[in-house]
Parts: C-alpha cells; structure tokens; sequence
C-alpha cells in the first residue's frame, strides 16, 4: 500500500507506534527519558566543581579532582537510576480526543490537552513527538508514560487512518498489565 498524499503520520511516527504498540519504549525514546535531566546536572555541576574545588584545594591535597570525581560519579549514578526506572516503564494506551479548542503550532511550551470519551482532561507535560497539528474532536490512537504525576505522550496517530489497525496495542502489550 503507498504512502497518502497527505498523510499526517511520517515514517518517523510510524515506527515509534509499531514499537509502542507492544509495550516498550524506542531506544531514542528510552534514551531521551534517561538524559533528560543532563543539562540541569551540568548547569549545577560545573559551576559547583569550580567553586568547590579550589577551597577543598586548601585543606586537601588534590581537592580540585576529589571534587569533580564526586561530580561524575553522581551524575552516572543518577543516570543509571533513571536507565532502569524507564526501562521497565509501562507504556499505556488510550483513545483520546482532540479538544474543541486546540493549542497553535507556535505555542509549543503549553501542555497538549487531549479527552476521554467521558470529557476527562488528559494533560501531556512532555513530549517525547515530533510536532503533531491535532484536529479539533478527532480520536487519536495515544501512547504514554505517566511519570510521577506528569504525563510523557510518546506518540499518537489518528484513529481513522487506514493503518490504524497496525498500531493498535499487541498481545505483548496486554500482557504486561496482565
């Protein structure tokens, strides 16, 4: 079957629904997750080795390295934390709507807001997609992490689209709740 002329899933998309479809993050997803934290680290960090190392540098021999020693090796602790909590995320699935008002392309800081079938708000804090123009009361085929309270959307087609089917969620899927 080609490609639609218009169509509003990419290649990109497609394959992170086929990963998502069985439970699993995508290795980029998995990846963005786990060193998502590293610019705040490094803004902390280096700064903190530079101020820090020369006033141990007084009372310790070698305190400028201590320093930055203890900096790295915090930093791959805590990114080894965060490599095992996601990778044993549980990938959840929803059908959600498109809002009746829908936030513009340029307004890319505010949360994505999609609906139940019952009008419950669902709000995306984060998202590891590509940009995705929603349509106004569509249902979307939506997969998402929920991490701590916020909610991480990792990717979402329209549920009308002819490959629709190929993305709904696989026994493996299932089984992980089960």
């Amino acid at each position: 079957m080609g490609q639609l002329r218009n169509d509003s899933v990419t290649e990109y998309m497609r394959a992170r629904l086929l990963v998502n479809r069985h439970g699993r993050l995508t290795t980029d997803q998995w990846k963005d997750m786990v060193t998502e934290p590293l610019a705040t680290l490094g803004v902390l960090l280096i700064p903190g080795v530079f101020v820090l190392g020369p006033r141990l540098g007084a009372f310790i021999w070698g305190g400028f390295a201590l320093v930055t020693l203890a900096a790295v090796l915090a930093l791959v602790i805590s990114l080894a934390l965060r490599a095992r909590r996601y990778a044993r995320a549980a990938v959840h699935f929803a059908i959600l709507h498109g809002g009746a008002a829908t936030p513009p392309f340029w307004a890319v800081w505010r949360p994505i807001v999609l609906y139940t079938e019952d009008g419950e708000a669902v709000r995306f804090g984060k998202r590891l997609t590509p940009y995705t123009r929603l349509q106004q009361n569509v249902p979307y085929l939506v997969y998402f992490l929920q991490d701590g309270t916020t909610n991480v959307l990792l990717s979402l087609a329209p549920a009308h689209h002819p490959d629709a089917d190929l993305w709904q969620p696989s026994a493996a899927f299932h089984s992980q709740f089960g």
